[in-house]
Formats: structure tokens, C-alpha cells, sequence
């Protein structure tokens, strides 16, 4: 009788791990999300974008510990921000123009915004989660108008 070679048997030993490998699906591309901001009323200040993957602390960029967060100076009435190596799937963008550069949004004494703030997909009123949802896959773009609730 003669033996199997130590070689074809560690092959068959391996075929079925190349066959998994050959079936498994692609890795995803990654996502980005190219963002329009409009609507500024002045070059002052800053602009805080945040991208939101979970609503903890949500629409309060300073008070969330998840949310990614990209701050750079007001340059023009309209101002893009672009965010890449994401996962596809749903998030929100908030957008706050802090026009005193201070890193927070700044409230009047009723506690409504002093400062400039946009939300994906523009809703009106306060701005909810569940309503700023936004799908981003590889080259998605959306466009944000800042609201100036006092001027």
C-alpha cells in the first residue's frame, strides 16, 4: 500500500479553508461624505462640523464623546467639508458657525441659539435624530443651510 505524501495530504488538509476564502464577499469601500455648507452671514469665527454615527448628546457636539468633529475658519459665505474612511451606513451632520470662536454654541437667555446651526437634511424646528438620518456610501455629498434663529 502505498502513502499519501505529506504534502498532498496538508493541500487537502487546506482546500477547504481556499474555498471560504474564495467565497467571501469583498472588502466594503470606504464611505465619505462631501459636505456644502450655505448660508453663512459672516466670515467671523469658526465653523464646528460634527458626524454623528449614534445620537448620544445629539444635536450638542461638545457634549458627545462619539460624534466625529472637524472645526476650521470661515472663509466665505459658503464653506465645504469633506469626511472619508467611513462605513457605509446612516449618520447625522450638524454644522454650528461659532462666530466668537469659543468651541460652543453660545444661547440667549431662553436658551435658543445665538449662533449660526445647520442639520442634514434641513428639517425645521428642533432638530431630532431620528430626522437628520442620512445614508453615505463611497462619494456621497449633501448640502446644509445655516439657520440664524435671532438675525
Amino acid at each position: 500500500m502505498r502513502r499519501a505524501a505529506p504534502i498532498t495530504l496538508a493541500l487537502a488538509a487546506l482546500a477547504p479553508l481556499v474555498a471560504l476564502h474564495a467565497e467571501a464577499p469583498p472588502p466594503a469601500h470606504p464611505a465619505s461624505l462631501a459636505v456644502t455648507v450655505t448660508g453663512l452671514h459672516s466670515t467671523r469665527g469658526q465653523l464646528v462640523a460634527c458626524l454623528w454615527r449614534d445620537k448620544t448628546g445629539f444635536p450638542s457636539c461638545e457634549k458627545s464623546s462619539t460624534a466625529l468633529r472637524q472645526v476650521l475658519p470661515v472663509t466665505g459665505t459658503s464653506m465645504h467639508i469633506a469626511f472619508s474612511g467611513l462605513a457605509p451606513g446612516q449618520y447625522a451632520v450638524t454644522v454650528l458657525h461659532d462666530e466668537d470662536g469659543n468651541g460652543k454654541m453660545k444661547h440667549n437667555f431662553i436658551g435658543m441659539p445665538a449662533e449660526g446651526v445647520g442639520v442634514s437634511n434641513n428639517p425645521g424646528g428642533m432638530p431630532g435624530y431620528a430626522k437628520s438620518l442620512i445614508d453615505i456610501a463611497p462619494g456621497s455629498a449633501i448640502s446644509i443651510r445655516m439657520r440664524y434663529l435671532l438675525g
